[in-house]
């Protein structure tokens, strides 16, 4: 069911665990993170996604391969956040705009042609990035002109 992640920074899995929001922060990132190991973390699970496509993503509205290597994360949560849902809401956000279960598995390729089906209008962007600290720099969100 999909190839193994082959870089152990990111994980050894048959399915690799990705937030479901994280689905739209892949598409539009260009280079920034809450630290250099966040960063480069992200950069080689961007490179392992586009080179493998059939690979199969489990959606999850929790940490993630992504956050394991974010400074924010204490004891599997988001301690920038602790004090409000506001990641957790916008995974479940995109989970029910894409009509998916929290644990839905799928191929990479088909995930991420439904977000640029189901995830094309402006007001579903807002709904979910809205509130986002990454926004004026995701080539995602700025692509549809907002």
């Amino acid at each position: 069911m999909g190839k193994k992640l082959e870089d152990q920074s990111i994980g050894f899995s048959d399915v690799i665990k990705i937030r479901a929001h994280h689905l739209l922060c892949i598409q539009g990132f260009q280079g920034y993170g809450y630290s250099p190991e966040f960063q480069i973390n992200l950069e080689k699970v961007i490179k392992f996604l586009k080179n493998h496509p059939n690979s199969c993503l489990k959606v999850v509205a929790e940490a993630d391969v992504i956050c394991e290597s974010c400074p924010n994360l204490e004891g599997g949560c988001c301690n920038r956040y602790l004090h409000s849902n506001s990641i957790q809401s916008m995974d479940i956000q995109v989970l029910k705009k894409l009509g998916i279960a929290d644990g839905h598995i799928e191929q990479v390729g088909s995930l991420f042609s439904q977000v640029k089906d189901a995830l094309n209008k402006v007001e579903d962007v807002k709904d979910i990035c809205g509130n986002c600290s990454w926004k004026d720099k995701c080539l995602w969100y700025l692509s549809l002109g907002l």
